[in-house]
């Protein structure tokens, strides 16, 4: 059975080295639901599960060489792969979820304990301006314009549409203009 299992799938990937889109659906027909599942188990999220099996499938796609019946079924390949992806995006997620802290811990800091090196009134202001944002702007606000990052970025890294980055980026610069404007503060 194993053996008929192996030869079976290397037929398929045969077909996908020669470019048969047809032998991509039966291999997501025959193991999506495995592989998804794989995700799901390390991501708990479903948008990103979906995403580590689509990776997964289109890494098969594009190099079909790298199944190797040798060493064992395509669907233990497959689980590999996923498993390598879904992985490999928990550490990519803590990673940008350490370093959006460290910057939001950062701010605060600034906002808290006053730098004998930068006495600055107007910093102090717009530090103070911050605190009355809501959280969810004053990240966006921090990630861009503390952090350097672009609004798609800011979108990527708190994994909200770009459509809603740029409005909390938008309502919190609004909304900081208008603290600024009341305090007599320069312009941002």
């Amino acid at each position: 059975m194993m053996e008929r299992m192996l030869g079976v799938d290397s037929q398929v990937v045969e077909r996908l080295q020669n470019g048969d889109e047809t032998a991509l659906r039966e291999t997501i027909g025959l193991y999506g639901g495995v592989v998804l599942g794989m995700a799901r188990r390390i991501l708990f999220e479903p948008a990103m599960a979906e995403e580590v099996a689509q990776d997964t499938f289109l890494a098969l796609w594009r190099r079909p060489g790298a199944f190797d019946a040798s060493r064992g079924s395509l669907q233990s390949f497959l689980l590999g792969v996923a498993r390598n992806k879904a992985i490999d995006l928990v550490r990519k997620e803590e990673a940008r979820s350490r370093a959006r802290d460290l910057l939001m811990a950062e701010v605060e800091t600034a906002h808290t304990v006053e730098n004998p090196t930068d006495r600055s009134e107007d910093r102090r202001e717009v530090r103070d301006a911050l605190s009355q944002l809501s959280e969810v702007q004053r990240e966006a606000i921090v990630l861009a314009y503390f952090g350097g990052r672009t609004y798609r970025e800011v979108a990527a890294e708190l994994n909200i549409p770009e459509g809603t980055a740029k409005t909390r980026l938008r309502d919190g610069l609004i909304k900081l203009k208008d603290v600024l404007d009341k305090s007599g503060t320069a312009e941002i």
